[in-house]
């Protein structure tokens, strides 16, 4: 009787700190520095995973992560959109993990390269001000996650940057300067990213912009979860692609993936390398020339990027005379009729294909490349005006709207990288890394590639895992069939 009452009990206390539990406070935050309790990292990279790393992060309510009900999330963006992955290149995320407080910053700006490069060039990234008091939010929204309550959140907007954007063509002497300054001035949060995530291996980034061989400064890992990637458009030249291809809901409000409009690898390629032939003409896709061609491509730091140039460029992963191309750019290339524009994160490439989708007329035409996490139809008004066409006859969302990965973990729709992680050595000339920092990145990649049974059904869209890592998940359904041994360049060999 005294065992049932003292089980009754626990039970109580269990049921009663899930109701008590709220979202981090800044007043928290305070408390927990003053105490000298409070964890804190800073990570940078790859745009394209946002979302999946913060969920990552919270850990769906299983194995380490945070405490249910105390995620709060703060971002220098002002928009519309509560998603992560729509709140700009600038974040920071708050909870409790066994009852500490904790923050991790999350800086998007430039790309996957930028996991590496403050450590292998000395790139200089801007954050987000110390989320303590004075952080200098102005609104606050809910995030809502129908799929899993675990990852919902308060969402404060509108917080402090330290630091300044990276110039378009990449870091420079005056912003490294800059921004090392103003990221010293806030010394309550993090110094220094510790590492982060990257959609594809430091091999494929020139080693003369911070790629190649990074083991010098620190350990790259496969990190065990794949990335589908999808070519996006405008609604304008999605309509125009069925009307040259003789579909038959070119009225249909749908988009359903069955009836969407294909582009072949020849045709990207003609639009997307520098010089090609549909360098501002669209006549040999569509059949006439009804607007300009606007390329929404990303940096030469992103991972984005890189996988693209990969997949259709083959660069850098051909050798020889000619056999990779070059991609076009925005200082060699754009010109009135072919505009060229290298945007930073992917937020930025959704809200430009928006902005052509709400312009129309000769300006409607716009095309580029996004992670299939981002999902049209759960992004706001301002980024939600892209759609998804097959590739070389194959949907990444055919038969998935949902979740937009079991054509690839099938192995039918090729546009598929595999992500690495990157964390810090303590090198000479930099701070030691916490136990909070140098565990952190390895956390969020075990919660995202090693999920429990009951986490499988809700791993973030776009995603799939590697089938040599033993996930407990569904072969085909989560889980691929095939992998290229966390090698982007080479060609993907069916194991399961």
């Amino acid at each position: 009787m005294k065992m049932k009452q003292i089980a009754l009990l626990v039970a109580g206390l269990a049921a009663s700190a899930s109701v008590l539990a709220a979202p981090v406070t800044v007043g928290e935050i305070d408390a927990a520095r003053s105490a000298g309790t409070l964890q804190q990292a800073w990570i940078s990279g790859a745009s394209a995973p946002t979302k999946s790393v913060y969920e990552g992060w919270v850990g769906s309510g299983t194995g380490v992560g945070c405490d249910s009900g105390t995620n709060t999330i703060f971002t220098n963006a002002t928009g519309a959109s509560n998603v992560p992955g729509g709140l700009g290149n600038f974040t920071a995320y708050a909870c409790k993990r066994s009852g500490i407080v904790s923050v991790l910053y999350h800086t998007l700006d430039g790309g996957s390269l930028n996991a590496y490069s403050p450590h292998t060039v000395g790139t200089r990234l801007a954050r987000l001000k110390f989320v303590g008091t004075g952080n200098g939010c102005t609104s606050n929204a809910s995030y809502v996650d129908a799929t899993n309550t675990e990852n919902n959140a308060t969402v404060w907007k509108g917080c402090t940057r330290v630091g300044n954007v990276l110039p378009g063509t990449g870091a420079t002497s005056a912003s490294n300067t800059a921004n090392a300054t103003a990221v010293a001035a806030d010394p309550f949060a993090p110094q220094l990213p510790v590492g982060g995530f990257s959609d594809v291996e430091a091999a494929l980034f020139s080693p003369s912009i911070g790629g190649g061989n990074v083991s010098a400064r620190g350990i790259e890992s496969d990190a065990n979860v794949g990335q589908v990637f999808g070519v996006a458009v405008s609604t304008h030249l999605y309509r125009a692609l069925q009307a040259a291809q003789g579909l038959s809901d070119v009225n249909s409000t749908t988009y359903d993936p069955v009836n969407a409009p294909n582009i072949t690898r020849a045709q990207y390629v003609a639009i997307i390398t520098s010089g090609g032939a549909a360098n501002g003409d669209w006549t040999a896709i569509l059949g006439s020339n009804p607007g300009k061609v606007k390329l929404e491509r990303r940096v030469n730091t992103s991972g984005s990027q890189a996988s693209s140039n990969a997949f259709f460029l083959a660069s850098p992963c051909a050798s020889g005379a000619g056999a990779s191309l070059i991609p076009a750019a925005t200082a060699t290339d754009s010109t009135t009729d072919y505009v060229v524009t290298e945007n930073a994160g992917s937020g930025d490439v959704k809200t430009r294909i928006t902005s052509a989708t709400a312009a129309g007329g000769v300006e409607g035409y716009a095309i580029g490349v996004l992670s299939t996490e981002n999902n049209w139809r759960l992004d706001s008004g301002t980024q939600n005006g892209y759609r998804y066409v097959k590739v070389e006859g194959v949907h990444p969302e055919l038969g998935d709207t949902e979740n937009a990965r079991v054509t690839a973990t099938n192995g039918d729709y090729a546009f598929h990288m595999e992500m690495k992680n990157f964390v810090r050595s303590n090198y000479a000339g930099v701070p030691a890394k916490t136990a909070f920092e140098n565990a952190v990145v390895g956390q969020i990649t075990a919660a995202l590639a090693n999920p429990q049974a009951a986490a499988c059904a809700v791993l973030p869209r776009g995603l799939t895992l590697n089938p040599l890592a033993g996930s407990v998940c569904t072969v085909g359904a989560q889980v691929a069939r095939a992998t290229n041994l966390g090698k982007n360049c080479s060609p993907a060999q069916l194991v399961q």
